[in-house]
This record gives C-alpha cells, structure tokens and sequence, in this order.
C-alpha cells in the first residue's frame, strides 16, 4: 500500500515536472481520492493550481497539508505567498511566521515575513528583516529587490537605487534592472538610470509589460539629459510594444513639445486622453502643448479636464491662470495660481505666473515680489556673482552691477533706472549685451559699461535690471517715464528726407526674432509677427514715406504691390546705429520688439501692433503706456486678427496726412498727447 501511494505521488511529479499541469493536478487528486491525509500529495497540488492561476484553490490545498503537517515548513512559505497576493496580509503574516518558527533563520521565509509587514504598513519592520538576510547573503536578490521596493515607496530613492543594483547582479533579473533605472530617475541621476535600462540587454527580447516599462524609463532617462530625439524614439519603441499606453503618449506629448513639433505633440496628448480619459498628467501636458501655439481656450480646457480628475495638480492650477491671463480674464488667473500656491507653496512657476497676472494688472508692489521667483524656474538661471544681490542697502560710495537678464527690449526699458541708482551715491557699472553697448554707454550716471561675457570689475552689490523696481518700490504713479531717457545720437535721415520736403517719415517693423530652437519663444513670435503683405491697406497712403527698420530673415520679405519701402538698417552696425535712423522719422510702427522700446525711449512717437495675449508691461484695457508717453497701443481683439487692426491703423495713418501741416508738427512730436510722469 505504502508502495503504491509513493508510486503515484511519483508519477504525479514527474507530470508536474514535465509542465503538463492538467495531468498533474488529475494525477494528484487520484492520489488523494485514496489517500486524503496525504500532505506532499495537497502540497504539490497547491502548486499545480496556483501555476494554473486558481490561488483561491491553492489556497485551500495548502491549508489542507498544513493540516496534515503542521510541520511542514514549505507549505506555510508558499500559503503565505498565496494569502498575501489575495489581500489576506494579517493570515499572511501568521503563515511566513510559522515557516521562520518551524526553520529559524530561513532567508526565504524572512523575506515573506517583510513582505507581510510590507503590506501592513510596517515598513520600518519590513526593511529590517531584508537587511538582517543581506547582513547573512549580500548577494541575496530577492532580499535585496524587496527592500528597494520598501525604500522606494518610502522616497528614499537612493537607497532604493543601491537595493535594487543588488539584485540587478542576479542573471536574468530584468526587474530589478528596470526598478534600479526607475529609483535612479526619481533620485535625480538620468544618466545613472539610462546605465541601468542598457545593462538589462535590448528591451526587445522582454515580454510587452517589462519592454514597455523600460522604454519608457530609457525614454524619460534621454528627456531628463535632454536627449529628446532619442527619448522621442524610445517612446515610439514603448508604443510599438503597446499602442495604447497612455503613459508613453503623455510623455511624447511633453518632448515633442520640447523639440518644437507643437503639432505632433497636441496628437500624442489628445491620443493618450482618448485612451484614459481621467488621466490627469497627459491633459496637463496637452494643455501645455495648445498654450504655446496660441489655442489658449483649448488649453483652459485641456487644464480643467486635468484639474477634474486631480484636484490637487498645482501645475495644472499654475498653468490654467497662465491660459486665463492670456485671454484677459484677470481675477480668474489670480484664482487658479492662488490655487497652485496653496497646494506648492513654494512653486516657483506659479509665483511667476501669479507676477505676470499681477503686472497686467497694474498691481505693482505685489507683482513686482512675485516677479523675483523668476530666478527659481530653472527658465532663467540665477548668476553667481562673488558679491551680493543689492537688496535696498545704502549705495553711497559703493560700486554696484546692473545688468541685463532677458531680451535687449526689457534692457532699453529698464535702463531707465540707471540714473536713479547712481543718484544714491553708486558708482554703477552697467553690463548689457553687445548690440546695445554703445548707444547705453551715455545713459546719464554710467561708471563703466560691458557687454555680455566681457571680464567684469569687482563690485560690492549687484542687481539685475529687471529687479530695480522692485528694489525701488515703482508704481504705476512713480514709473520714471521723463522722456527720452535714451541718448539720442545725431540723427541719420533716410534717403526720403533728403529728397522730399514734405510728408510724413514713418519706420516699419513686422516681425520680432523668431528663434527657432526655443519652442516657447518661436511660437510666441509668431504670434506677434506679422508678414509684410499684411500691411498692403498702407499701400497708397497719401504724404507717407515708409522706411523698413526691420533686421534678420524677415527683412527681405517684399512688399505688397504699391507699397513703396526704402532700407535704412542694411549698414547698421547696432542700437546706435539703428537709433540714428530712428531720429530721422516722424512715427514708428512696429511689433512688440525692441525697436519699438528703443524710438519710444528716445521719445518718438511709436505705434505699437500688440498681439492677443498681451505682454505683461502694457497693461490691461488701456490704448497708452505710463512706461512710454508717446506710444499708442492697438491691441488684437481675438487671437490672429491683424487685418482688422491694420485697417484701422491705416485710417489712422490717412487722417494724420489730411491734417493741417501745423497739427503735423505737433503731431511729430507726440502722436498720443500724455502727461510726462517723473
């Protein structure tokens, strides 16, 4: 009898053995339809079903051969395995607590007793036991993969990191590979990360879960080294193993967006949502990609469906007031970057975003504050000067920096505080960059000037342009706006006014620089730019003789039939240059650029063509600027439409030349009449 029933516990695992697990479990319960008490007979049968993925019935086989053999050491591990995987981690917890008590010190059972622990919340718990098998095996994977997992969860991801390379040195552990680059990414170290994805071998040899999990980790590893054109293409691997991840589409959408393919971006964010609608990181992210083509109500909705299904996003708040700002609606952008701060008090880019609503509206003490976090957005880098940032401190006698930070129109607007610092008793030293070295270098209280990247003397304070009114407290009341604060070189005029008497001499600029390897900036360019046949209504304009202040690509553009346009910049060296030209006209025209800071700064009359989603500096509901008494402002209606503006420009330009010659004159020297402000 004995032989028999060891004869057909034999034969049964040689069936198991062989993978023929049907046969197996009909074999086993054979066995033990004459044997019922037999405990190796319910043991193996537990394996056969939790193989064949039936864990309740495993379950039940093993509690019937602990039932038999209480002794049984194996079948406690392994019912604990199966109790944990149910969500059973109390029953868990007793079973991996009698395979240890059964077999002190077993690695095995130690580690299913952290996993139980685990699973209770009992962390700290957990990571010891791991720790106490890796002080016995070091090279204990399993011990080693449980208790990154531990650590992980618990965001200590460096040490999550060096568990997981543990039992990455197993052969064939590609899990732990990829959970090793996952733990490097989250500590901060791409590179480190994208070792590790490489060190698991092609992802094209893993099953589609693992393959996608570590093209995606790769990819994200490329995007964080800025490496987008390969992490672009290791997401496109991801999506050829699962086309419908939506994580892979997020993550396209937001590199895409980094290389500039706006279009190719708005496609990966709206194919990730049609496959998880309520996934609120690729919404943001899609959002993003509409804001910075100019779809700003498309992108307050991508924002909302975000905020919709994660209510605590701070960047989606941040970003749906940035849309709103955009379109003018004021007290709700200050809302939902209010929003933000309360969920990230210390964002930097929703106290950036909160500045930019505050400036528009003309609320300049607190926005000028908030407009200090700019240096934390990691968008412009903070400078290390061996000295400190001047933060009101007396200047008598002391020598401070003021330099330029962003474009070469926000330095001719600030310039203007030069002379106020230097009145406290500073000795200033100007910095700016080289187009605008020489024509700065008469500003009124200027020590010294450098341009950009030229050895700098030592200075006691320094401070960037943009922060001298904060520093000073400015108002919309106490703006320094006397005019010109520029220094007017001897006028050059253009080839019209030395052969022709009479008629207005007005400066044409249509389009800013469009810098196409910043995605953000390109498309705000072209936003404001426009091409010069948009303003074929100036063609045939009596009494006007248009001159093309316009530089770069644009600048050979040809103009509409009838509109005759002379060149005038084609020898200019820089701003001096440029501002000789300008002292020779009667009027500019121009895009939001830095031709249009520099003629107002000199005091000329400036029409300035502003986009839809207005500059901050030009306020909000207002044709005027208190920073420029002589420029109008012609704002967009609704995003696009210039015709319509340039039509009414062009009236306006007709009813100046039908004008009595002396209403001309005035008009030369202040097209729209504004108080002087000191």
């Amino acid at each position: 009898m004995a032989e028999d029933r060891a004869a057909a516990l034999d034969n049964a695992r040689a069936r198991e053995e062989a993978g023929d697990l049907a046969a197996a479990e009909t074999a086993y319960r054979a066995l033990l339809g004459r044997w019922p008490d037999d405990a190796p007979a319910w043991f193996h049968l537990g394996a056969v079903l939790y193989a064949s993925a039936r864990p309740a019935e495993a379950i039940a086989a093993w509690l019937e051969a602990v039932r038999f053999a209480p002794d049984l050491a194996e079948a406690h591990l392994n019912l604990s395995i199966a109790l944990l995987g149910a969500g059973q981690a109390p029953a868990a917890l007793v079973a991996a607590r009698t395979a240890l008590r059964l077999r002190p010190g077993w690695p095995l059972a130690r580690c299913r007793v952290g996993s139980a622990l685990a699973a209770l919340g009992r962390k700290e718990e957990a990571a010891a036991l791991f720790r106490e098998v890796l002080a016995t095996i070091p090279d204990h994977a399993e011990a080693a993969f449980l208790l990154g997992q531990v650590l992980s969860e618990g965001g200590d991801h460096s040490g999550a990191a060096s568990a997981f390379a543990i039992a990455a040195r197993c052969p064939g552990f590609a899990l732990a590979h990829l959970r090793h680059a996952e733990s490097l990414l989250a500590a901060g170290a791409p590179a480190a990360a994208l070792a590790a994805c490489e060190a698991a071998g092609p992802s094209s040899q893993f099953e589609p879960p693992l393959r996608l999990r570590l093209d995606l980790a790769a990819g994200n590893a490329c995007a964080a080294l800025g490496q987008r054109e390969t992490a672009v293409a290791r997401y496109r691997e991801a999506l050829a193993a699962a086309p419908d991840q939506a994580e892979a589409l997020a993550n396209l959408c937001a590199v895409l967006q980094e290389i500039g393919d706006l279009d190719g971006a708005v496609a990966a964010g709206e194919a990730a949502l049609q496959r998880a609608p309520g996934f609120a990181a690729a919404a943001a992210n899609l959002g993003n990609a509409k804001l910075t083509l100019g779809d700003f109500a498309g992108a307050e909705r991508a924002y909302r469906q975000a905020l919709a299904s994660r209510a605590d996003f701070p960047a989606a708040w941040s970003n749906l007031g940035a849309a709103l700002r955009d379109q003018g609606r004021l007290a709700e952008a200050e809302l939902a970057c209010r929003a933000a701060l309360e969920l990230a008090p210390q964002s930097a880019a929703a106290h950036y975003n909160l500045a930019l609503v505050l400036l528009t509206a003309g609320r300049y003490r607190e926005g000028w504050a908030e407009h200090e976090w700019r240096w934390r957005t990691g968008t412009m880098p903070a400078r290390d000067f061996a000295y400190p940032p001047w933060c009101g401190e007396s200047l008598a006698g002391r020598r401070i920096l003021l330099h330029a930070e962003q474009g070469l129109g926000d330095t001719l607007q600030f310039v203007r505080y030069v002379p106020l610092v230097a009145a406290m008793g500073a000795e200033v030293v100007l910095e700016v960059q080289a187009p605008l070295k020489r024509l700065l270098a008469r500003i009124p209280g200027v020590a010294a000037i450098h341009a950009c990247g030229e050895t700098l003397p030592a200075c006691d304070y320094h401070a960037a342009l943009m922060s001298l009114p904060h520093r000073l407290g400015t108002e919309i009341a106490t703006i320094p706006a006397r005019l010109p604060y520029l220094p007017a070189p001897e006028p050059v005029p253009p080839e019209s006014a030395r052969t022709a008497a009479s008629g207005l001499r007005v400066g044409l600029v249509w389009a800013g620089d469009p810098r196409p390897g910043e995605p953000r900036a390109h498309f705000a360019d072209r936003r404001r730019s426009l091409p010069l046949a948009a303003f074929a209504p100036f063609a045939g304009i009596a009494g006007i003789r248009f001159v093309s202040l316009q530089k770069g690509a644009a600048a050979a553009e040809t103009p509409p039939p009838g509109l005759a346009l002379e060149v005038a910049l084609a020898a200019a060296r820089d701003f001096a240059d440029t501002a000789a030209v300008v002292m020779g006209l009667d009027l500019v025209i121009s895009v939001d650029t830095s031709v249009a800071h520099l003629a107002a700064g000199l005091g000329k009359p400036v029409w300035l063509l502003s986009r839809y989603d207005q500059c901050w500096r030009w306020l909000s509901g207002r044709d005027d600027s208190p920073w420029y008494p002589t420029l109008r402002l012609y704002r967009q209606a609704a995003p696009g439409a210039w015709p319509e503006l340039i039509r009414r420009m062009a009236a306006d330009l007709a009813a100046l030349t039908a004008a009595p010659p002396h209403d001309q004159g005035t008009l030369r020297t202040g097209l729209v009449p504004a108080p002087v402000l000191v």
